[in-house]
């Protein structure tokens, strides 16, 4: 069975992260930034129950924080937790194992496609808090052949990242 790791860290121990996965033999993950807050940090707040106010609190109060995101067979999983805790001792994290029951990756009429053609990128519209003005809204993601890109549409900024593959060989 495959298995979505999922690595919460604050922003400042991302490196340890990325590294101690790379060295438990990780080769390809995601990032999603966000702003968090743990539960002792949010113990004894009380804010008003409209989403301006929560907004606010969060943005003046969270930390900057990642999640690192990453699809690998079960019997490895214990290997990269190991590797993950050493790296992070004595830092805050938070990892989850979610169990994954089926993967579909459709790569259209592979017959038809070649490779030299410009593709179509993917667009895709989130609603979510931005990485910079933090407001709740729609986040529009432009994922390229290389490359992907982030804008808020509330208050325009843009975030680019350069992708990269690599084929895996079989283990």
């Amino acid at each position: 069975m495959k298995v979505h790791l999922r690595v919460f860290v604050e922003i400042e121990n991302l490196g340890k992260a990325m590294n101690a996965l790379s060295d438990a033999g990780i080769s390809g993950f995601y990032i999603l930034e966000y702003k968090g807050m743990s539960p002792q940090d949010w113990k004894g707040f009380v804010i008003k129950e409209d989403p301006k106010s929560t907004i606010g609190l969060i943005r003046d109060y969270a930390k900057d924080a990642v999640l690192v995101c990453s699809v690998v067979d079960e019997e490895r999983v214990d290997k990269i937790v190991e590797s993950v805790q050493k790296a992070l001792e004595g830092e805050k994290y938070t990892i989850l194992e979610v169990p994954i029951r089926r993967i579909i990756v459709s790569y259209g009429d592979v017959n038809k496609k070649n490779t030299d053609e410009k593709v179509e990128p993917w667009i895709i519209e989130e609603q979510g808090p931005c990485f910079k003005c933090g407001e709740n809204a729609v986040q529009k993601i432009v994922i390229d052949k290389d490359k992907a890109q982030i804008c808020c549409n509330k208050c325009g900024e843009s975030r680019s990242y350069k992708l990269s593959t690599e084929k895996l060989e079989d283990e």
